[in-house]
């Protein structure tokens, strides 16, 4: 079977994700065929309905209720995509998330047991005015923060809702995020336009009403007057893993490096490590798109550096 391109839609409760996959549903080549499978927290499933209800042809539909992918209904996973994926072959697989689940497990269940049926695309992540005006939202909601993080393409939905303050404190936001997002939008009631699902690094900035300036690549190298350049950015696949005290060992001693973000694979899950000048701070990370980092330094040898932080690979 060749693999088939898959999307997470995801979000927390109420931003409007089923309203987004009913609307791409009916925006979706004809003679293509679609699966759907929800995940809902709840013990009965009512989204599945919703779209089920709207009645799109070639469109399949599973749920699986009573707790999320990542835990509670993990073990139900593998016969829903058996219906899904073996019975209907379709042409795109979208999945909609719990809006109190931590989908970043799922990302890594998909890799790593349905590599060979499933092609992951973008991750769509949906926010709304209310939820990012919200006191204690960003900064301590666990399940906001890993949805933003995992996110691909961060789309704020009911613009029609949103000041042109919050708007603009929002693409602000949005813009300083490590590591930056591939598309960064905004929309009302729900709408995504298809080919975000396809986004892919270094793919062209859409332009028109609602859309959000891009932000400047972080790997962009810095230079100095005389044109050298003192940052430098590394990327690899989401395959690579890295020796977690090799790598930390690694970057805490290069006495050259002034600033340091980075995320990682590691055995034991994703870790984002920030350092500025000798100090270091380490914390899991939902980021799935790929290991990277960003270093500042004064008289680098980036040759020797990419080196060594290739020998930090298990």
């Amino acid at each position: 079977m060749t693999p088939i391109p898959a999307n997470l839609i995801t979000g927390f409760l109420g931003v409007g994700k089923t309203t987004a996959v009913l609307d791409l549903l009916k925006r979706k080549d004809p003679r293509e065929k679609w699966a759907v499978l929800v995940n809902e927290y709840g013990t009965v499933s009512i989204d599945d309905a919703f779209i089920e209800g709207e009645a799109v042809d070639g469109v399949s539909v599973r749920s699986v209720a009573g707790g999320c992918f990542c835990c509670t209904t993990a073990p139900m996973l593998p016969v829903a995509l058996h219906f899904l994926l073996q019975d209907m072959r379709p042409d795109r697989l979208l999945i909609e998330t719990s809006g109190l689940g931590h989908p970043a497990a799922l990302v890594d269940n998909l890799r790593t047991n349905y590599a060979d049926r499933i092609e992951l695309r973008a991750t769509l992540g949906i926010v709304t005015p209310s939820d990012f005006a919200a006191p204690g939202m960003i900064d301590s909601n666990p399940v906001f923060r890993d949805q933003v993080q995992l996110s691909d393409v961060l789309v704020l939905n009911k613009l029609d809702t949103a000041t042109p303050q919050l708007v603009a404190d929002f693409q602000r936001w949005a813009n300083g995020l490590y590591p930056s997002k591939l598309l960064v939008v905004a929309t009302e009631q729900g709408r995504l336009e298809p080919e975000w699902l396809d986004t892919v690094p270094l793919s062209p900035w859409g332009e028109g009403l609602g859309v959000v300036a891009p932000p400047p690549s972080p790997l962009t190298p810095l230079t100095t007057g005389r044109g050298e350049p003192i940052a430098r950015g590394f990327t690899f696949p989401p395959e690579v893993v890295f020796d977690e005290d090799r790598l930390l060992a690694f970057l805490g001693d290069r006495a050259e490096v002034v600033r340091l973000k980075g995320v990682f694979r590691c055995a034991n899950g994703w870790i984002a490590v920030n350092r500025a000048g000798d100090a270091t701070t380490l914390k899991p990370s939902a980021y799935r798109r790929d290991s990277r980092v960003e270093a500042f330094a004064a008289g680098p040898d980036w040759e020797q550096f990419e080196a060594e932080l290739k020998g930090c690979m298990k």
